[in-house]
């Protein structure tokens, strides 16, 4: 056998030896070729079914609210500081606490707006589980802003300036 392929080799040279080798792997890259392509056709099939599944979930969740619903489940004025107070106190649990807060609030038309802009130093991961459990919390609480740094690219905490606005009824 060994003397055989020395034969070929020696008949066909090396410019012959290298067209048989791209001529397999170009058979090697067909036969591959079709079982990708079978195998993606089977996935997209699956993916449609999925999202053939998916939709009918997705028209439900996309009724709107009217306005007057979106308000009636709104807290009362009169919560704005404990709701403010757990927001603090969250933080400071997750130990992502800043130096200081401010608060601005606005109404307008029966609804208030309590607009808190909130530094707050941590690692990235304790900033998502901050942000990620405040919004749990409070269903009526908006993340409106989001602004991240690092002091160096080595660092392991990010500063984050948070703004959040904690929506309510005005006078109740």
């Amino acid at each position: 056998m060994k003397q055989r392929l020395d034969r070929v080799a020696r008949l066909l040279g090396w410019p012959g030896l290298v067209g048989i080798a791209a001529l397999l792997l170009a058979v090697a890259a067909v036969v591959l070729g079709q079982r990708w392509d079978e195998r993606a056709a089977a996935l997209q099939a699956e993916a449609r079914e999925l999202r053939a599944k998916a939709r009918p979930a997705a028209v439900v969740a996309a009724v709107p609210v009217s306005v007057q619903q979106w308000q009636a489940t709104l807290p009362p004025a009169g919560s704005r500081q404990q709701r403010l107070a757990d927001l603090l106190e969250l933080s400071i649990r997750l130990d992502v606490s800043g130096a200081r807060t401010e608060h601005r609030l606005a109404t307008s038309e029966g609804l208030e707006r309590l607009r808190v802009t909130m530094p707050v130093t941590g690692s990235y991961a304790q900033v998502r589980r901050f942000i990620s459990a405040a919004l749990a919390h409070d269903p009526a609480l908006s993340l409106d802003a989001l602004k991240l740094r690092r002091v160096s690219p080595m660092a392991t905490d990010v500063d984050a300036e948070l703004q959040w606005s904690l929506h309510g009824k005005a006078g109740s």
